[in-house]
């Protein structure tokens, strides 16, 4: 029986009680099982049981006895949460540890500096979906019931296949993944938008299809999304938000069971790594990242980002192969091959495209947090160019280096500056603890970036106007998400970013100087654009300039952010937004505390856990 099986039994047993049982399930109204000194009960909710054989002064039938009933009710309550993380890590950790990057050849392991832990699983191969390879022999159909599943037949190709219901009730599963492709999966990515050409976003409904991980998790993070919705704050709808939660947790579980048994099949493998199953099996773990980042943002993120490298190095050990990569995922089912030069992404090329770009945006944003350079430095020039030309159509892009700005709205150069001045302050660090710390040498390379990242401000400021594709391209009556329906605010989103990197690198070098006229200047010409951007997705995906410039913003423009962050009303608790609010409301409160040594992975720490700001 799970912990959650038995905390709900538990729950449901309050009719039978005896007068030998311990003074904790008496206030609650629980039958005792009266073992001593810890009674089962209490034990299996990890909550103090209080069995003296003198009646607690707290249990006099009043206030005192109602006061200790509502506190041992939030420890109740609190206690589940921390079993539930609890369980979590330790199935991702008992898949993790068992396959490791060691397979890689010795000279790429030496070259690339690989170690640790990774695990992994497949969707390419449908036999690993049906009865008895990497399944359970059971799994719910659409209308909640259970079904066994045909050993010939993939999961995938019976999951949206509608059963035969008397009473017609309403396929919930369905409705929540429309919510996920409509509405969650925009929400976390407002720049990926795909042209028509190049597939659009097919591809995710493919893999929710064959990754049941993933299937399981989209619902989970659509749940979380609708319930936040629907209540929007309001007291009135708490019954609703928490039959959604409750989806939401009962998704979640299948979701980690099949990544669990993903990872076993993976490791059972006796032929090797397979590198389309590894890639599906990251694809699950980065899916697993965004729901933690979006629903607690809590240190189970870093696991899960520890994983997703390691496995990506065994996809890719060697940067130099990521084209010939691409190409060998083509897959002839789709797109068909009479297409011809003109072909959308095959499913494996796209999902590889996307969670690789995914994964070097994670590293440098991380590294910030975790006071370190980025891990995939030796892949950024081959996949991501800072120098490399792209040309925004709605032709299908040749198979290549990555533009960053498709995925994150952000140049290659843009975001390869950020992960720069990460590494120097690394280097920074390594220098003090080497005792070998110059201070001419630390500005010198500082200069260098600084003189990078005014540029692309000038240039910006040079260039405001959005030059969109010509609509004569495609002569068809379909809209165009090349451009998106914010694309004229790009300049000013890319100018946050540019303006938040170079107060960060303003801090690295002279310290924490918030009055200083160089992070002045910087902070409040970003606190000014983010204040003149629309409400909008966008937003959320501004969470890290957006806490980077409020902890260095002066005391007269504490309100602006606070003013900014209320623009996503019920939803700023969905994803960052909410948790970068609480950083700066933080650092704000120990203004007069902080001295000159004070940089911003303090502040990205500073509420007891790192944050990761996606």
């Amino acid at each position: 029986m799970s912990t959650m099986s038995l905390f709900r039994q538990l729950m449901s047993s309050s009719k039978t009680r005896s007068s030998g049982g311990c003074w904790t399930c008496r206030v609650r109204r629980k039958k005792c099982a009266e073992n001593r000194p810890e009674c089962d009960t209490c034990k299996a909710l990890e909550i103090t049981c209080y069995f003296q054989e003198e009646k607690p002064d707290w249990m006099d039938g009043g206030p005192r006895q109602k006061e200790m009933g509502e506190k041992i009710k939030a420890q109740v309550k609190r206690q589940a949460s921390q079993r539930r993380d609890r369980k979590y890590l330790e199935m991702l950790e008992i898949g993790t540890k068992q396959v490791t990057i060691n397979e890689m050849d010795d000279s790429s392991a030496t070259s690339h500096h690989a170690k640790g832990h990774v695990s992994g699983a497949s969707d390419t191969d449908p036999s690993l979906h049906s009865h008895g390879i990497g399944s359970s022999p059971e799994s719910s159909n659409t209308n909640g019931t259970s079904s066994a599943l045909s050993p010939e037949v993939p999961w995938h190709s019976q999951v949206f296949v509608r059963q035969e219901d008397k009473e017609e009730a309403p396929d919930t599963d369905l409705h929540f993944l429309m919510i996920y492709l409509d509405y969650v999966f925009p929400y976390l990515f407002p720049h990926y938008r795909p042209p028509i050409l190049s597939g659009g976003r097919g591809w995710i409904l493919e893999i929710l299809q064959k990754n049941k991980s993933v299937y399981h998790t989209a619902i989970s993070l659509s749940s979380s999304f609708f319930a936040i919705v629907l209540a929007n704050g309001e007291a009135a709808h708490a019954s609703c938000t928490k039959r959604m939660v409750d989806k939401l947790e009962a998704q979640l579980e299948l979701g980690l069971k099949e990544l669990q048994r993903e990872m076993c099949v993976i490791n059972a493998s006796k032929t090797g790594f397979d590198k389309q199953k590894g890639l599906v099996v990251m694809q699950s773990i980065v899916q697993m990242l965004f729901f933690e980042v979006a629903t607690s943002n809590k240190d189970n993120w870093r696991m899960h980002l520890d994983a997703a490298i390691a496995l990506f190095v065994q996809i890719l050990p060697n940067p130099d192969d990521w084209t010939e990569m691409l190409h060998g995922l083509y897959s002839p089912k789709w797109p068909p091959p009479e297409i011809g030069v003109r072909r959308p992404w095959s499913t494996n090329q796209a999902a590889l495209r996307f969670f690789t770009a995914t994964l070097l945006y994670l590293d440098i944003i991380s590294s910030v947090t975790l006071a370190s350079a980025p891990r995939l430095v030796q892949y950024q020039e081959c996949i991501m160019p800072h120098c490399g030309k792209f040309h925004r159509s709605i032709e299908p892009v040749p198979a290549g280096p990555l533009n960053m700005e498709e995925f994150f709205g952000l140049p290659n150069w843009n975001v390869q500056l950020l992960g720069n001045v990460a590494a120097l302050e690394s280097w920074k660090r390594l220098q003090k603890q080497l005792g070998s710390f110059s201070a001419n040498e630390l500005v010198a390379r500082g200069k260098v970036l600084s003189d990078g990242i005014k540029t692309g401000i000038e240039i910006l400021e040079q260039n405001p106007g959005f030059q969109c594709p010509t609509q004569q391209a495609l002569p068809l009556l379909v809209s165009d998400p090349v451009t998106g329906r914010h694309a004229e605010e790009e300049p000013a989103f890319q100018m946050i970013w540019l303006l938040a990197t170079l107060s960060y690198l303003n801090v690295v070098v002279s310290g924490w100087q918030p009055s200083s006229p160089e992070i002045r200047w910087s902070v409040s010409k970003a606190t000014h654009l983010l204040s003149q951007l629309p409400k909008g997705t966008w937003l959320r995906a501004l969470a890290w300039p957006m806490c980077v410039c409020g902890c260095l913003c002066q005391p007269e423009d504490e309100h602006v952010y606070r003013d900014i962050a209320q623009q996503l009303g019920a939803l700023q608790i969905f994803g960052t937004v909410k948790e970068a609010m609480e950083v700066m409301e933080k650092v704000w409160s120990i203004r007069g505390q902080i001295d000159e040594s004070w940089d911003l992975t303090r502040c990205l720490n500073i509420l007891g856990h790192g944050i990761l700001l996606i």
